[in-house]
């Protein structure tokens, strides 16, 4: 690939390259197709190689135009990936700033932020972390900045941004997309990068509460900046929409009225169309300019006046936003407000598009996130447990809609606590902004019994103790995580810990931040791990912690690995040491017992599928890269002849079940997700579960060959005499904790859990 290398062949045909770069920026203006996943993006971009011995002079203006169309087709292309759109767009940044073209500079470089902040898994392998980057893509060399570069871009080019965070790399970006908007005139570019940065400092703020005010302080200035540019752009529709958004961000992080602020009002007044969509922003943010000046009853008038003009429009998406400000401005009504935006979000939810058209945030995050948080919260005000266990339900189930999309997660119904048989436990944590509620749920119970923590503590509080304890215990050397697996222990557990015992299985519904914890390492009082309690299962919600039945005795297996090095366009994925051995334990060759494992060593999608074909699976054992890109259709398993999406798998998974059996247990030993990413923890074994498996299991970090081959053999000794999956797994981890040395190290055995059925 043309843009995978940090200077140009000589023999390269400009008059191809320009030609492509033509085909795929006229398929990135088709909004349609860029919805689809446009997988026509990346076979666009072919160039034919020039005849032999032709040589051109290096042309960077066709280059920067060909790497930023590859860069955005990898980004949005269901056949891309977020690590190469990062490469290519460097590489057309590099060539941009050779051609000194600030125009395509700034457009180059707010895509880069845009790819920095979608913030998809990187691909997983079971390889040491330093391995794997360092095998992953080993031809794309990241060029130098060239001569002259402002400092603002030059750090993109720095080999240490990869090892920054997604909000460093996303800051960086947005600066240098601000620099060189405002040396071309790009007003568009100038306002969306400081909108950009502002949301982004927001979500960073709530991420870090460290320096939240700090960075609040950054979301106003970029917001201020802003304002400015946008005042400057011709499209009225544009200017009215962008200074709106401008001055919501600005309000967020705190701004007062300000003569920014003031200034962006009356921009907005002067623009006004007779829609009344348009109308009901200026309304509430001029409420919301009365609040910030203590005008509360203004205040309240101006939302009452928002809530009219929006429910004018055919789709009034934004009322739950309005009735959310008017429960804010009239405290003695706010439950009922609060109410009537849960009802109203629930209205216009199927109609939300996955992603803001402005900013391309999460519509999850931005518009129905505050909705279901205040709901819960106000439920839980007037004790109405059961009302606020649902609607927390709910708010799971359209996060993993948004994280897979509506038509990829068939409808379940939830588990109910009658449904539990004696020993089992339904734990549901909930983290709000003050406190910590837990719900609980036993056999013959009539409903969610509300408990109260051992230890009082916020959102916050849960976040950095979740943060440095999965973070120490996947990467570092030392005992450090054990302090925070203690007082989380306390926090989450303590308060059922009565009824847990080696029979019982406590089923866990995580909330935010929880999915990356490694429950089975929380420790007691007496310094007891938790899985040395009770046997652990999780579930992404209620409707995907069907128990599941008890795995038959002599269950077909499928066990698939992969050894080899395999090219995709998404990427080069390393050769992968012990995932024969591993496969080889899974079909339980060499076992007289187990006569139906079939084993298929570097496999490929034909052989998978003709396993399948042959007769139904019980347990799909994959030991192979995998990788989840924040959609499921970008998600795959890599075989040794491309990858095998997630879509394909389901439908592997939906044709086992139409011939009569569902699939009882697939197992992802190599895949990893990505340690402080709670959405990513959802992404490959929540995607085999919402597509019908009953359960599955999957690591939270990387583990060694020797660990993981280890923990699959006593799984798989352990599965036909254990009671139940859950069972299995506990007994297989008590095992290497038994083993003591490396092996009772839970950096090996407390990556696994298992996810969805656990009978």
């Amino acid at each position: 690939m043309i843009c995978a290398e940090a200077t140009p062949a000589e023999s390269v045909s400009y008059e191809a390259i320009a030609e492509a770069a033509d085909r795929a920026e006229a398929l990135l203006l088709d909004e349609n197709l860029r919805a689809s996943g446009a997988p026509e993006l990346v076979d666009a971009l072919d160039v034919e190689e020039p005849a032999p011995g032709v040589a051109e002079a290096y042309q960077p203006a066709i280059l920067a135009r060909y790497c930023a169309a590859a860069g955005e087709a990898m980004r949005i292309s269901v056949k891309g990936s977020e690590r190469r759109a990062r490469s290519f767009l460097i590489s057309a940044l590099s060539h941009a700033e050779q051609q000194y073209s600030p125009e395509l500079s700034a457009r180059i470089a707010y895509r880069i932020a845009l790819v920095a902040g979608q913030g998809a898994a990187n691909p997983n392998a079971r390889s040491a972390r330093r391995e794997l980057r360092a095998a992953i893509e080993p031809e794309m060399d990241r060029p130098s900045p060239p001569p002259g570069m402002n400092d603002l871009c030059a750090v993109l080019f720095a080999r240490s941004i990869d090892r920054e965070t997604r909000w460093y790399t996303t800051q960086a970006s947005l600066d240098c997309a601000f620099a060189n908007s405002r040396l071309a005139g790009d007003y568009r570019i100038a306002a969306l990068s400081r909108l950009q940065l502002a949301r982004n400092a927001l979500a960073e703020a709530e991420r870090r509460p460290v320096l939240r005010e700090d960075l609040r302080t950054l979301a106003r200035q970029a917001a201020r900046a802003g304002l400015g540019a946008a005042a400057g752009l011709s499209d009225p529709g544009l200017r009215f929409t962008l200074t709106g958004r401008l001055l919501e961000a600005a309000l967020d992080a705190g701004e007062g009225a300000s003569a920014e602020i003031r200034n962006g009002l009356a921009l907005m007044r002067e623009g006004v169309t007779d829609d009344p969509g348009q109308r009901a922003v200026l309304h509430a943010i001029q409420g919301r300019v009365f609040a910030a000046e203590s005008r509360i009853d203004d205040a309240a008038a101006s939302y009452r006046q928002a809530l009219f003009f929006e429910s004018q429009r055919v789709q009034p998406l934004r009322l739950a936003d309005w009735y959310l400000l008017l429960a804010a401005a009239e405290p003695e009504r706010r439950h009922l407000h609060i109410a009537q935006a849960y009802r109203a979000l629930e209205t216009v939810r199927p109609l939300l598009p996955l992603a803001d058209p402005v900013t391309e945030e999460s519509t999850f995050a931005l518009r129905m996130q505050p909705v279901f948080k205040a709901a819960i919260a106000a439920e839980f005000e007037v004790q109405r447990v059961d009302a606020a266990q649902q609607i927390v339900e709910t708010f799971r189930q359209a996060e993993i809609e948004s994280t897979f999309g509506r038509n990829c997660v068939p409808p379940r119904a939830p588990i109910e606590p009658r449904d539990l048989i004696a020993g089992e436990i339904l734990l549901y944590p909930i983290l709000l902004d003050d406190r910590v509620e837990l719900l609980a749920a036993t056999a013959g119970s009539n409903g969610y019994q509300r408990l109260r923590p051992a230890v009082n503590a916020d959102r916050d509080r849960v976040a950095m103790l979740v943060g440095k304890m999965a973070y120490t215990i996947a990467y570092g050397d030392d005992d450090s995580w054990r302090k925070p697996a203690r007082e989380l222990y306390d926090i989450l557990i303590a308060p059922v810990e009565d009824r847990l015992s080696p029979g019982s299985t406590l089923v866990i519904v995580p909330d935010g931040v929880l999915r990356i914890l490694p429950f089975a390492a929380l420790r007691d009082s007496s310094g007891r791990m938790l899985i040395e309690r009770t046997r652990l299962s999780v579930a992404p919600a209620l409707a995907y912690a069907q128990p599941g039945t008890r795995i038959d005795k002599g269950p077909r297996i499928v066990a698939a690995s992969l050894e080899e090095r395999v090219e995709l366009p998404a990427g080069t994925f390393p050769a992968l040491r012990g995932t024969s051995e591993e496969a080889h334990i899974a079909a339980g060759l060499g076992d007289p017992e187990q006569d139906r494992g079939v084993l298929i060593e570097n496999f490929s999608r034909a052989e998978l599928e003709r396993a399948f074909a042959v007769e139904p699976v019980d347990i799909l054992h994959l030991a192979t890269h995998a990788t989840f890109n924040g959609r499921s259709e970008r998600s795959f398993i890599v075989a040794r002849d491309g990858a095998i999406s997630l879509n394909s798998l389901r439908e592997l998974i939906e044709a086992n079940r139409s011939r009569g059996k569902e699939l009882a247990l697939i197992v992802l030993s190599a895949c990893e997700t990505a340690v402080g990413d709670d959405r990513a923890t959802m992404g490959l074994a929540g995607t085999a579960v919402q597509a019908g498996a009953q359960s599955a299991i999957a690591s939270l970090w990387q583990v060694d060959d020797i660990g993981t081959v280890e923990l699959m053999r006593q799984f798989y000794a352990n599965l036909a005499t254990s009671e139940s999956r859950a069972d299995a797994l506990r007994n297989a981890q008590l095992a290497l904790i038994g083993k003591g040395e490396a092996f009772a190290d839970p950096r090996i055995w407390a990556a696994f859990s298992l996810m969805g059925g656990w009978r």
